[in-house]
């Protein structure tokens, strides 16, 4: 090979490395080390020389008398510290292009945008360990940095809402624990984000609940969305409360499925106001007793029990003597007072598992169950009206009352429902009246 066409070879091989350096959409940077420590470029490709607006006179000066300081110092820090460390050291660095950056048609960025750039500076040293230059490799990472800025901003609403919503929230994944919970969630159970994610043992599920849920989880697995539906869930102090659920799905970036979330709403106070009104409607609002639908409930019920235990059982029908003459005299406010003072007394001579209630008026029902024989209703009967028998004062007025009570035993052998037991006391009781008030008698045919 002559020398004409090897220097030739080797002219075509540096304009090959030098197109492809000046095509190179990365910024290119050659640093020299000089004697006294200062920095100087000796090489840029074309895209850096034309965001650093490098000319070829800026090539061979102090990197302080071509740069803007602010940049100047931070490059300097930097270079400093490569050669220090003796190896290679990124660094993220966000710039404004300047107002007064010249334009050139080439140039793709506009005075006042914000550049973020990704350097590596990478030291070269000599035979001696010497370092003599400076390799710096800068890349526009803007599109990425703002991706990710568009994310975490897009994370921080949703932690906004996430945190902010009433309803206690969190998420769990395919194997059934834990992953993040919100602050109502915290606020409603009790439990913070840290103890229930990192101890599995923990459990927000009552034993009656475990078979539910798992039926519940495997048809998320399937995809569907479980509406809302009343549970119970336990509280970090042993609790539980009434809660509202509904389960979502979550599937990773392959579509399988990932785990669910799960929102809570609270409707304990709901629950509260419906066993109010249960209450209220099963209740009598004066004396607080059960009230007549509640007493023909339990006597069905209590029915069906003696007829399987072969035990009888009994219910009194009594109410207060002359009361029309009361109210009439002493006005209702008295009468009413009576009448609670009368349930008071009434219910301190019954059994704990007797149920007294006020069917209507001045009138009362007894249920007596699980009764041996027939003599323990009537000790109940003799205590009432003794009971009775001592002095009443009502609103400091000194007032004398006495009680009828009929008395009905359930058998089964008459084929008896509640309505015909209650009716078969109400006529013993007008017998009671019969007598002379003050007594009680027993149904007979």
């Amino acid at each position: 090979m002559n020398a004409d066409k090897y220097n030739l070879e080797v002219l075509n091989k540096i304009d090959l490395f030098f197109q492809l350096f000046d095509d190179m959409s990365d910024l290119v940077y050659l640093t020299k080390v000089e004697k006294d420590g200062q920095f100087s470029y000796v090489l840029a490709n074309e895209p850096a020389k034309i965001f650093s607006g490098l000319t070829n006179q800026s090539f061979n000066k102090p990197l302080g008398e071509v740069l803007p300081e602010v940049v100047f110092k931070i490059i300097e820090t930097k270079y400093k510290q490569a050669i220090v460390e003796r190896r290679p050291i990124t660094y993220e660095d966000m710039i404004v292009v300047s107002q007064n950056h010249p334009k050139r048609p080439q140039y793709k960025y506009v005075p006042g945008q914000v550049v973020y750039w990704e350097s590596e500076i990478t030291p070269v040293f000599n035979q001696d360990g010497v370092c003599t230059h400076l390799l710096a490799v800068v890349r526009d990472v803007t599109e990425r940095r703002e991706r990710e800025n568009e994310l975490k901003r897009l994370n921080d609403r949703f932690e906004l809402v996430w945190n902010s919503v009433a309803d206690a929230m969190y998420i769990f994944d395919r194997n059934e624990n834990f992953v993040s919970v919100n602050k109502s969630f915290v606020n409603l159970l009790g439990w913070t984000e840290e103890e229930i994610t990192k101890d599995h043992t923990i459990t927000i599920i009552p034993m009656n609940s475990k078979e539910d849920l798992k039926e519940i989880i495997e048809r998320v697995k399937n995809g569907e969305v479980v509406p809302s539906h009343e549970v119970q869930r336990i509280t970090k102090d042993g609790h539980l409360i009434d809660v509202l659920a509904s389960y979502s799905p979550i599937y990773d970036n392959y579509g399988n499925w990932d785990g669910a979330v799960v929102v809570y709403k609270d409707i304990t106070d709901r629950k509260m106001y419906e066993k109010e009104l249960t209450h209220l409607a099963l209740h009598d609002y004066l004396t607080g007793l059960p009230n007549r639908n509640f007493f023909s409930k339990r006597l069905k019920e209590e029915m069906i029990r003696a007829e399987r235990s072969k035990r009888t059982l009994a219910v009194f029908y009594l109410d207060v003597d002359k009361f029309k003459e009361i109210n009439d005299t002493w006005g209702h406010d008295i009468g009413d007072e009576l009448l609670k003072e009368f349930s008071k007394r009434v219910k301190a001579c019954t059994r704990e598992e007797d149920l007294l209630a006020r069917i209507g008026g001045d009138e009362f029902g007894i249920l007596i169950t699980n009764l041996n024989h027939k003599g323990k209703a009537i000790e109940i009967a003799d205590r009432i009206l003794t009971s009775l028998q001592s002095d009443w004062v009502i609103e400091k007025k000194p007032i004398k009352i006495s009680s009828s009570i009929g008395i009905s035993f359930y058998s089964p052998n008459y084929e008896q429902d509640e309505k015909l037991l209650l009716k078969q006391a109400d006529i013993a009781l007008y017998k009671a009246k019969e007598e002379g008030r003050g007594n009680f008698q027993i149904y007979s045919k």
